[in-house]
């Protein structure tokens, strides 16, 4: 087997690129878009927040998959060795187009680099739709929801069957402008997805005043810590609708077997409370009192 075969039959184990012709894979592997990079030990691949143009697949090493914690710090939630790949969730339909985790070798790494073009051709082909990125909005809602899901970290472990049942577990609610979506200390059912519009986060300090947290658009989530378990249960800030708003809703239920999928899941999102709650904290002077 030559090594453009090897290349071929890896991408083809893919998900993205599994429906694809031999034809178009080898394109892909000969193309002069793609192609082969090293990396040092514990060098940078990819930044968290950074826009991205392209994924990985680990050919040769280990990587390790980062995300932001507490003032800065950051904290390993997987590691990836050869044959896995990375990179690709910022690249598809409906998501940001911003890395949600930093990555780094371990060990000298040698990497195969696909553009976007590339991943969203796989992508496109895979799901049977010819639509460019611009098209989306004139997409049916229901899968504009798939799309969006299968773009966010959350979901990443659902089977196609589980999105070919989507109305049986998500619920799409809209709002108004200036509308609350939670409160403060209510008890959380539910999580919820940006769809289209955006909404504002913020707590109300011990004088009163609001205190903006941060802004969220389509594609962030919110809501999800209250359910963790071991949690409190109930919401440690509002939010509401800054103009129209649609939002993709998740019950509890459906929410903790995502969770039970997932084994870096749990870690990820509790590192992420953990921020939020320092951050309020700060805000505060005190401990948030749920």
């Amino acid at each position: 087997m030559t090594n453009a075969d090897k290349s071929t039959a890896l991408l083809r184990r893919i998900p993205i690129f599994s429906s694809l012709t031999d034809a178009d894979l080898q394109r892909i592997v000969t193309s002069p878009v793609n192609k082969v990079v090293d990396f040092g030990p514990m060098e940078d691949i990819i930044r968290e927040d950074e826009v991205a143009d392209c994924m990985y697949v680990i050919l040769e090493g280990a990587v390790d998959v980062r995300i932001r914690a507490v003032a800065g710090r950051e904290i390993t939630i997987a590691t990836l060795k050869a044959g896995d790949f990375f990179g690709e969730q910022a690249l598809l339909p409906g998501a940001s187009g911003k890395r949600n985790a930093s990555v780094r070798s371990l060990q000298k790494a040698k990497l195969f680099r696909i553009g976007k073009s590339d991943v969203l051709y796989g992508y496109r082909a895979g799901n049977d739709q010819p639509q460019t990125e611009e098209d989306l909005s004139n997409l049916p809602e229901e899968e504009r929801v798939k799309r969006l899901l299968q773009s966010n970290r959350l979901f990443r472990s659902l089977s196609p069957e589980d999105f070919t049942n989507l109305s049986q577990w998500v619920e799409i609610t809209r709002f108004t402008a200036g509308e609350m979506i939670l409160r403060e200390a209510d008890e959380g059912d539910f999580m919820y997805i940006v769809l289209d519009g955006s909404v504002e986060v913020f707590i109300i300090d011990d004088d009163g005043k609001v205190v903006m947290l941060s802004t969220l658009s389509r594609g962030h989530y919110f809501g999800e810590q209250a359910m963790l378990p071991r949690g409190s249960g109930r919401r440690n800030a509002n939010v509401r609708a800054i103009g129209e708003v649609t939002l993709v809703k998740v019950a509890k239920e459906y929410f903790r077997l995502v969770l039970g999928r997932d084994s870096k899941l749990m870690l990820a999102l509790q590192v992420i409370g953990e921020a939020q709650r320092k951050k309020i904290t700060e805000v505060l002077g005190h401990s948030p009192t749920i």
